[in-house]
């Protein structure tokens, strides 16, 4: 989409091949219509797994920091934080 000069985040487009990370192998096979893409397909699936993990781990580091720097001890209290209920 970049390559003409538009948005990915502006597509309007409900073409599910535009987020292949979406699909199973099967599906992405079926909507392709073409074996050749298989290689890019399972590679680019494989890396935003990886991403999502790491996402993930960093995600759960942030929010074990925070919980400690507000004393925060059980995920109870996460509700109650600053007198607040959330």
């Amino acid at each position: 989409m970049r390559d003409i000069g538009t948005s990915p985040a502006q597509s309007s487009s409900r073409n599910v091949l535009e987020k292949p990370w979406d699909l199973s192998e099967e599906e992405f096979i079926k909507r392709a219509k073409s074996q050749l893409l298989m290689p890019t397909f399972c590679r680019v699936k494989d890396s935003t797994i990886d991403l999502t993990e790491e996402t993930t781990r960093i995600e759960r580091e942030i929010d074990r920091r925070v919980a400690a720097l507000y004393g925060v001890k059980s995920e109870t209290d996460l509700l109650l934080v600053g007198g607040k209920e959330w």
